[in-house]
């Protein structure tokens, strides 16, 4: 199997397999981030689009080989070490003798073990810091190489170790994410419409492991702030409140009056009060079980309305799929103890920007995303809100407002080049690091349909004009189907399906050109094919083998 192949069939892989888990359960860097707050010294000092720093890592060789995931995963699944199969050289067996370390689950079924290692950066070693691995299908996709992602916890261990005041930083490889630049934009992005989203910089980061790594060059990092007690008390003041990260849900599930389901697929990051345990069971009923009526009396009694549909809004502006919106996961929601009201903050994002071709269609059709139902089949808290009129008509204004202010055209394209400028020879350098590892697997150099770095700024200007058309009412925008992969599903006799036409990049002459040659094609299959047949194969077209039928229009 070619490597191209491999990273077809591997991707493809992880949108199935993700659905069929959903269905069985400085002024110029900051641009963004400046609108409507005031950077403050910190904020320029720790974080910005042009920050970059060195981090060396370094291990024990017994706390090296304890960081490495021993298995899990789902059945069959291809990988390299944390898959089953597949032997792990960096995981010896356990001895019964030895305690059993502290592990993280992910969605997967993967652990990742806690490993004590240092910590060092700008002259400063931090010594007993707890890291371990992170991710879903980012980790899979990085699974063969060194370079991932990594969880870096400087209190869990030293309770009062903070680096530049945090407690945990977050070290995001980019496997999924050619253009290694998604997550820093589109985290701006949100920033500036005004929704609590974590903060970024760059860091460059050194394996030392004595016998093994000395200051292996890993790559380039993008460093994300955590969302933790000391993001939710910058933001909200208030820091008390309940955090969950839901995982495994689709839209905002009602699970039944008992504690338990919640527990498991909400995952409160501390155990929650009977109060707000009963205030989630509520507000999930609410979306799900009672009137239109209750719903729009109650819903502004337990969220805030405008910050989610501004939530809503840069996830539909950024064609951010692998999210609220379709996947159900990467965002937390947080309890605000002053005003007893659920927020929405984002995560992951470096499969937005058009970048998740497992869902909503060819790269085409995502660029010309519907802002007023940027989903697939229903979402019923985003469908009852915007069918309550003052609602929508709110939606509409805020879609405005962004499209005028914080993303336009100028200002993405002014971020990009920041980005650009500060990490265009870092990325080179990572890339030569991997290649000289001759390290492989889907997630190095990216995967059809996926734009890469350059391909950002095509998404910028064709995003933007969608975006222009659909908030002056000139376009709806396309909505999406299920497609269980790289776009729409095949049509039978057609020759060159739409995926490989945008793959292709065919002109318009040459798509002129194919239409004459499939009208050629139909008319010989008429001559040859029997009448039965015919009628086969029409029927074919028009079912689940053949063109999507018309969207459902947005409520």
């Amino acid at each position: 199997m070619s490597r191209r192949v491999g990273t077809w069939f591997a991707l493809g892989c992880v949108g199935l397999v993700v659905v069929i888990a959903l269905l069985a359960a400085g002024p110029v860097a900051q641009s963004a981030a400046a609108d409507g707050k005031k950077a403050d010294a910190a904020d320029k000092e720790v974080f910005g689009l042009t920050k970059v720093y060195q981090f060396d890592l370094t291990f024990t060789a017994k706390e090296w080989e304890g960081l490495q995931p021993a298995g899990g995963g789902f059945r069959g699944f291809p990988g390299g070490p944390g898959f089953p199969g597949a032997p792990n050289p960096e995981k010896p067996a356990e001895k019964s003798d030895e305690p059993k370390r502290e592990t993280h689950r992910s969605v997967f079924g993967v652990e990742f073990p806690y490993a004590h290692g240092e910590f060092s950066c700008d002259g400063k070693t931090y010594k007993d810091v707890a890291f371990r691995y992170k991710g879903n299908a980012s980790y899979m996709a990085s699974a063969r190489g060194l370079k991932r992602n990594f969880k870096v916890e400087l209190d869990r261990y030293a309770a009062d170790q903070r680096f530049q005041g945090l407690k945990t930083i977050n070290l995001n490889a980019g496997a999924m994410d050619p253009t290694k630049c998604r997550e820093a934009l589109s985290f701006a992005v949100f920033r500036a419409a005004g929704v609590p989203a974590p903060r970024t910089a760059w860091a460059e980061a050194t394996l030392t492991v004595p016998g093994k790594y000395d200051k292996e060059y890993l790559g380039l990092y993008t460093f994300i702030e955590q969302v933790d007690r000391t993001f939710l008390k910058e933001h909200f003041k208030n820091a008390k409140g309940m955090l969950l990260k839901p995982e495994r849900l689709r839209g905002l599930e009602y699970l039944g009056e008992d504690w338990a389901p919640y527990k498991d697929r909400y995952q409160p990051k501390h155990e929650p009060t009977k109060e707000e345990a009963n205030r989630l069971i509520a507000f999930t009923k609410l979306v799900n079980r009672v009137d239109d009526e209750q719903f729009r009396k109650e819903i502004g009694s337990y969220l805030d309305i405008d910050e989610f549909l501004r939530f809503v809004a840069v996830n539909a502006l950024l064609v951010n799929f692998d999210s609220f919106l379709s996947i159900g996961h990467n965002y937390y929601l947080y309890l605000n103890p002053d005003n007893n009201k659920f927020v929405f903050i984002p995560w992951d994002l470096d499969l937005s920007c058009g970048g998740f071709p497992m869902m909503g269609g060819s790269p085409d059709q995502q660029l010309d995303l519907s802002l007023t139902h940027p989903y697939m089949g229903e979402n019923k808290l985003i469908d009852r809100l915007l069918a309550i009129k003052e609602v929508s008509e709110k939606y509409q204004a805020i879609l405005k407002e962004l499209s005028e202010k914080c993303f336009t055209k100028e200002r993405l394209l002014k971020d990009l080049d920041a980005i650009d400028a500060t990490t265009k020879e870092l990325r080179t350098k990572d890339k030569k690091a991997a290649e000289a590892r001759k390290e492989g697997g889907f997630g190095f150099g990216g995967f059809p349909g996926m734009p890469d770095a350059t391909d950002l700024r095509r998404f910028v200007d064709k995003r933007t004009q969608s975006v222009a058309a659909q908030v002056s009412g000139q376009s709806k925008g396309y909505v999406p189907v299920m497609t269980f992969g790289f776009g729409p599903p095949p049509q039978p006799g057609q020759i060159l399906q739409p995926p490989v036409q945008n793959q292709l990049r065919l002109t318009a002459e040459q798509k002129k050109q194919l239409e004459e040659l499939q009208k050629e094609a139909d008319a010989q299959l008429d001559q040859i094919l029997t009448e039965d047949q015919k009628k086969q194969l029409k029927a074919m077209r028009q079912g689940p083998g053949g063109p999507p039928g018309p969207p459902r229009p947005p409520e």
